[in-house]
């Protein structure tokens, strides 16, 4: 996850903090703060759920005990008369319902308050691992990348997989037109962040089958990762949060990656 002057995104997102000044102008920064805080607000929503509905159930319990105080205070009278029937009290007439009341809405309570928890702690979990090993994972999984300069081919690791590429950047479609006579589209890009190389021109140009899912539209917002001698991308994120994830992971490799031999992992 991104930090700013010692301030982690994750946290800033968790806790509500305000932010450092200047951090509002780091891209990868902000993207990341945002991405961490639509996650919390899930998590806070899953909890307001579940927090009403152990609401629901503590102020249905109070009639119910309300209810049995009668039969206390006149139990001389009234046992009698309902003891001949016995229908269904299982040898206690009056008393079996309220027995079996009870335990039931303490296992509903104890059920409520056990999802509350786990809901917690799983969502805190899951928002630590996706500051970064998510992205990484699908991505290094889906990037299997071709290593023509070494002559093989096989699952990189995210530095790897940077050593392997020839351009990484981030922006947004402007132009999608088709190539005649082939089933492909020509894609424009307005870049806006360069990863690989470093620095470059406004706009990239480069193929993408139409058969690929998604398809890029104009007004796109993308990560694309192109392998050296390929004219089409293996890597394509679109949405934002998807977008900062991967972004975690390659900024976190690009040190690695420089000076590493494609294909091999080694410098």
């Amino acid at each position: 996850m991104a930090e700013y002057e010692g301030v982690d995104a994750l946290m800033a997102a968790i806790t509500d903090a305000e932010l450092p000044e200047g951090a509002r102008d780091d891209i990868v920064f902000m993207a990341e703060h945002r991405s961490a805080a639509a996650d919390v607000e899930v998590l806070r929503e899953q909890l307001v759920v579940i927090g009403d509905a152990l609401a629901d159930s503590g102020r249905s319990a109070g009639p119910v005990r309300a209810s049995q105080k009668p039969g206390k205070s006149g139990r001389s009278g009234n046992y009698r008369r309902a003891e001949g029937p016995r229908a269904s009290g299982g040898g206690r007439p009056g008393g079996a319902p309220k027995k079996r009341s009870r335990p039931s809405r303490a296992m509903a309570v104890g059920t409520l308050a056990a999802a509350a928890v786990a809901t917690l702690v799983v969502g805190m979990g899951w928002l630590a691992a996706t500051g970064g090993s998510h992205g990484m994972n699908r991505n290094s999984a889906a990037s299997d990348a071709k290593a023509q300069d070494s002559g093989g081919s096989g699952l990189l690791s995210a530095p790897g997989y940077i050593a392997c590429s020839r351009l990484i950047v981030e922006g947004t479609v402007t132009d999608v037109v088709a190539v005649p006579g082939a089933e492909q589209d020509r894609i424009t890009l307005d870049v806006y962040h360069y990863y690989k190389p470093a620095t470059g021109g406004k706009k990239v140009t480069f193929l993408m089958d139409r058969a690929v899912d998604p398809r890029l539209h104009r007004g796109d917002e993308v990560l694309i990762g192109i392998q050296r001698h390929a004219s089409t991308p293996d890597i394509w994120t679109t949405g934002e949060q998807q977008i900062a994830r991967d972004r975690s992971w390659i900024v976190k490799a690009l040190p690695e990656s420089r000076g590493m031999r494609c294909g091999t992992d080694e410098r």
